[in-house]
């Protein structure tokens, strides 16, 4: 009898500690994202099943916010659009691209800045973060699309004036973990990969993409989008994307070089495949 109660208490002491464990694990975000496509590295490397066509896949940003140098600490807020249904809060896909180069020195502003504390220099930047899934579907291209001017839209937006081009500084982040809502600004932000800061001119009623490369199944890919250094042109842009077809802001196109890349609207990851 001893020794069935000795072997118990060691049982407990064994389970209480895996339960200490699991309680008091504060390194939850270093954990790894295992691989859910088990074999199929070995299956079509091995060249005896032919992969299954499929056509683009698109996929959203799973993560939008705003940050500005004028406001370093300011977390601006996101789901704008969330809104009340019967069963509760709905949060729809919304993804915003807004781009500022505002500066603001007259006496307007003056006021402005006196009565509410609004920055002179009213400087916005978009942080995007996409999440690449689907395996076999990893070649991807960063593009940004405008609407066209007078465009019916769900959402308002604006647009550059007076020309219809606008040149955005795109650059890749060190954030190959989810980014948090509620936890980026100026101050907070990822900095900037070295080497990979990138040019685009944006123009408005069309898409423009970036250099093609590679994007592995299952990883993050995060990128801050500002006006361009050089602009001396207006780059004001707020546009909105959903899940609804609507136009609006950023997104990935994913191809394979033998297919003919069509148009899509939105801020979105369009998977090609690549098996």
């Amino acid at each position: 009898m001893a020794f069935i109660f000795l072997l118990d208490m060691v049982a407990f002491a064994f389970v209480a500690r895996m339960i200490l464990n699991a309680t008091y694990l504060d390194e939850s975000d270093k954990l790894e994202f295992r691989n859910p496509y088990i074999g199929l590295d070995e299956l079509y490397s091995s060249r005896k099943v032919k992969p299954s066509f499929y056509k683009r896949l698109t996929n959203e940003p799973r993560f939008a916010t705003q940050i500005s140098a004028a406001e370093p600490y300011k977390i601006f807020p996101i789901d704008l659009h969330r809104w009340l249904s019967d069963f509760g809060f709905v949060s729809p896909s919304d993804r915003r691209l807004k781009v500022s180069s505002t500066v603001r020195p007259d006496l307007l502003a003056l006021c402005l800045r006196l009565s509410s504390q609004s920055p002179f220099f009213s400087q916005v930047n978009t942080i995007a973060q996409f999440h690449v899934l689907d395996y076999g579907m990893e070649r991807c291209a960063l593009a940004v699309r405008l609407p066209k001017r007078g465009e019916i839209l769900p959402h308002l937006y604006s647009l550059p004036e007076p020309d219809n081009a606008v040149h955005l500084d795109i650059c890749e982040l060190s954030a190959k973990r989810p980014l948090k809502d509620g936890e980026i600004s100026w101050a907070t932000r990822p900095a900037c990969v070295p080497g990979t800061l990138q040019v685009l001119e944006a123009r408005v009623g069309g898409e423009v993409e970036l250099e093609h490369f590679d994007c592995k199944s299952g990883s993050f890919l995060a990128y801050q989008i500002s006006c361009s250094g050089g602009t001396t042109s207006s780059c004001n842009i707020d546009v909105w994307s959903n899940q609804n077809a609507t136009w609006g802001s950023s997104f990935l196109e994913r191809f394979n070089s033998t297919l003919t890349v069509t148009r899509s609207s939105g801020f979105y990851i369009n998977q090609y495949q690549t098996l």
